[in-house]
């Protein structure tokens, strides 16, 4: 052929090509943002139709529903195994009229369904796949769990008994969800075998909300203790077998014995409901103080690892408070944090809820540098009426609460939550933020919920539905667990979000 000829017609295959793949490009567009805005192929922030399919638990596939009973169930916190495997924990009550509640364990496959090889056996009364504890004539609940290393099954909780005050609960169960009796064998504190109540030293109320696991496999809890009539906020850490671990909070100036700190933040109360612990061992709380005048703030605290506050953080601040905490305003009005987390690089995420100047709530989302200062890199669009360092969102015309908050591995912020509806109805939320504290719009685009990009509603139906718990799977995938109000009762709920 000629060489002239040759050329020529490589060209023309070359611009064949060419069209084909624009012609492509413009088709599979118009399938996403075709028919409204809604979309043929799967976006980040949509429900992962693998998870809970063909349940008949009447919820959407990406939903799993679950109901123990007649009475109320709640989810309050989740964990994923290394296998994939999902532990929810909770409460469940034998009745819809109240009554006292049990401590309630699930665990499910990485596809939704219950794990039928947890709790088999157990005399609880209750199928295989869930655990209930009945600690005696109290209402317990879970708050936090975690999995050990080797599997264990770690949950804090509360239990308070009819006629007295709540005490602090922790329960081990080994990985197949039977009591690990080498937990708390020799307690003496009128529980079984695989239970400790904490004992904190004084008569008045002890909650626990937030759990963390050491490196070492010490146990911290944190949350609140009441002295004198107010709430301080604790802390306490328990070694592997249960027992009090006395090096922490040796000095006993609190009032409390070792293996406990009570902190008083001012006059009102205190109480911490978030947990981490750093890669040196030192731990780090965000919670809610209250002042004399009633109005709240939220607070990050961080201590060493032998339960003394760490002065190296907050230090010189003006917000009132010791050094070793960080008083947070995240606007104008009453604030309060409910859960923390900690980046890669050290830096403190913290989300909680700030009331704006027309007295709605909004989710705040607060970024700390490593000595304690607001990190003014974050959130620095200040249109959303909070300071540097702080992201106000307002998912729509009702009031919003965030409280939880996790990491992607790109270093994209995930916070979960609840946003009342224009019905009055409450949806649970999830929002992520691109790591300068501004909504990620590739999540959650152009659903029909009402909210902005970047934020997903989700309905489960005509009840409300609360966001509790959530958790970032090792594929990225985004599970957020919580329960939600069902023919006049409370179930537990479990979604799995794509996170493309």
């Amino acid at each position: 052929m000629h060489s002239g000829l040759s050329t020529s017609m490589s060209s023309f295959g070359q611009f064949r090509r060419q069209v084909a793949a624009a012609m492509l490009v413009a088709f599979t567009t118009s399938l996403v943002v075709g028919c409204g805005g809604s979309s043929l192929l799967p976006t980040a922030g949509t429900l992962d139709a693998t998870f809970g399919a063909g349940t008949g638990d009447g919820t959407p596939d990406g939903v799993v529903g679950r109901s123990l009973g007649a009475g109320n169930d709640y989810a309050k916190t989740m964990a994923v195994q290394t296998d994939g495997k999902i532990v929810v924990a909770g409460s469940t009550t034998s009745d819809a009229n109240g009554g006292t509640s049990n401590i309630v364990v699930e665990r499910f496959n990485s596809d939704g369904s219950l794990d039928v090889t947890f709790g088999v056996g157990n005399s609880d009364g209750s199928p295989d796949g869930t655990v209930t504890l009945d600690l005696g004539d109290s209402s317990d609940v879970a708050m936090a769990v975690k999995i050990q290393a080797d599997g264990k099954i770690v949950v804090a909780g509360t239990s308070k008994p009819t006629n007295g005050t709540s005490n602090i609960i922790l329960v081990r169960l080994t990985s197949a969800g039977v009591l690990d009796t080498s937990f708390g064998a020799d307690a003496n504190d009128g529980t079984v075998a695989g239970v400790v109540a904490v004992d904190l030293g004084g008569a008045g109320e002890d909650v626990a909300n937030a759990l963390a696991i050491q490196a070492d496999g010490k146990l911290v809890v944190a949350g609140s203790t009441t002295l004198s009539g107010t709430k301080n906020l604790m802390l306490a850490r328990v070694n592997t077998n249960g027992s009090l671990d006395s090096a922490f909070g040796a000095s006993g100036t609190d009032g409390t014995p070792a293996g406990v700190v009570s902190i008083s933040l001012g006059d009102g109360d205190d109480q911490a409901n978030g947990l981490v612990i750093q890669p040196d061992n030192r731990i780090v709380v965000a919670g809610t103080t209250r002042a004399a005048d009633s109005t709240t703030n939220a607070f990050v605290a961080r201590l060493n690892s032998d339960g003394e506050l760490d002065s190296s953080f907050g230090v010189g601040s003006a917000d009132g408070t010791v050094d070793g905490v960080a008083g947070i305003s995240f606007g104008n009005g009453n604030d309060a944090a409910s859960a923390v987390t900690l980046q890669s690089d050290g830096k403190i995420l913290v989300v909680g809820a700030t009331t704006a100047a027309d007295n709605s709530t909004n989710i705040a989302v607060a970024r700390l540098n490593t000595d304690g200062s607001l990190d003014n890199s974050f959130g620095a669009d200040a249109s959303d009426g909070t300071p540097h360092g702080v992201t106000g969102l307002s998912l729509g015309t009702g009031n919003d609460t965030g409280v939880a908050i996790t990491m992607q591995a790109d270093g994209k912020i995930v916070v979960a939550g609840f946003t009342v509806a224009s019905d009055g109805s409450t949806n649970a939320a999830v929002a992520r933020l691109l790591s300068n504290g501004t909504l990620d719009t590739s999540f959650g685009q152009g659903n029909s919920d009402g909210t902005p990009d970047g934020v997903v509603a989700i309905s489960l139906g005509a009840g409300n539905d609360f966001a509790h718990a959530l958790a970032v799977q090792s594929d990225g995938k985004i599970l957020i667990a919580g329960d939600r109000t069902n023919a006049g009762s409370s179930d537990v709920w479990l979604a799995r979000l794509l996170a493309i």
